[in-house]
């Protein structure tokens, strides 16, 4: 047990990291193994000066959003559209005008299922000096994400979602400027350097990983991170985007009236309907796996649904009355 313990820490805990920097496309020294999101961003928020201002969305999700407010940082709110999306010209105006040091946002909205543009929305960051920081829990396994591409400063996910690596395991990727500006807070078993004679604490991000990991949580997500290697990640994504496109095209046929209807490039894995007394327990009667939120009822797709699925999905909500 000692040796295996050694060989986790050692070799097992480093080439977890390097299979989460290969798919987002960073050095393994940006990544840190954390039980989840949540964790990892209210550690990064303690590094903060308490003047830092920054870029929030109304109705954002609330883990996204609470670390911020609870610590009393400068907020500058901006809200959606009407029919769910981002003006990007809002965004920017907010960038000018407001001079956010950070924007932080969800890649995909829980309560709609709309997919952020974070190319575009790391351009505009980057052009007015504003760190972009992102949630990528409700996308991370079912779309490529570069963060180099996307000028992401700040990215993390727990990976019980989309990478369906079961719950107590996910990320944090930090890249070195923005590490070196904003030095964490945080220290542990973890976070030391051990040579022969000491162990030697230097702030990096092996700081967002005070104390010893789950083995059995960390074994699970380098098995879904090789599972998502093999399958390949743009593959998962194509399939993805075709059972969304038949999962619209029926709702349409039978119609079925859905609470956002987003471009193709706006859309991921989560379609949303107008909830109504009853329709809830109605569907999973019917055994479809589906969730509540802000007065609508939320459905995701992965790739091991299939199109009988989605016609099962029809037919109960059809026979809804």
């Amino acid at each position: 047990p000692g040796e295996y313990r050694m060989r986790f820490i050692t070799k097992g805990v480093p080439a977890i990291k390097a299979q989460v920097s290969s798919i987002i496309n960073s050095t393994t020294n940006e990544i840190a193994l954390i039980q989840n999101f949540s964790i990892g961003l209210n550690f990064f928020v303690q590094s903060l000066p308490i003047a830092s201002k920054i870029l929030l969305i109304k109705d954002d999700y609330p883990s996204l959003t609470k670390p911020f407010e609870i610590n009393d940082l400068d907020i500058v709110w901006t809200t959606f559209e009407e029919n769910g999306t981002l003006d990007l010209s809002k965004i920017e105006s907010h960038l000018i005008n407001d001079k956010p040091s950070f924007f932080a946002l969800s890649h995909c909205q829980y309560l709609s299922g709309y997919l952020a543009d974070l190319e575009s929305i790391g351009a505009l960051c980057s052009e007015h000096n504003c760190k972009l920081i992102v949630d990528a829990t409700q996308s991370f396994g079912a779309i490529t994400i570069d963060v180099l591409k996307c000028n992401i400063s700040v990215l993390g996910a727990s990976c019980y979602k989309w990478a369906l690596a079961g719950f107590g395991n996910g990320f944090m990727y930090i890249n070195q400027k923005t590490l070196d500006t904003y030095p964490p807070k945080t220290v542990g078993f973890n976070s030391f350097i051990s040579n022969e004679e000491s162990a030697e604490y230097i702030p990096g991000m092996r700081s967002y990983e005070p104390g010893h990991h789950d083995h059995v949580a960390f074994h699970k997500l380098g098995f879904a991170l090789q599972t998502i290697k093999e399958l390949n990640q743009d593959i998962i994504h194509t399939r993805i985007v075709e059972l969304m496109n038949y999962l619209v095209d029926q709702s349409d046929e039978a119609g079925i009236k859905l609470a956002y209807d987003f471009l193709d490039e706006n859309r991921l894995g989560i379609l949303v309907l107008p909830s109504k007394p009853g329709l809830l327990k109605h569907l999973q009667q019917h055994h479809v796996e589906v969730s509540e939120r802000g007065g609508n009822v939320r459905l995701g797709l992965h790739y091991y649904n299939n199109e009988e699925d989605i016609d099962a999905f029809v037919k109960a909500i059809s026979q809804f009355k």
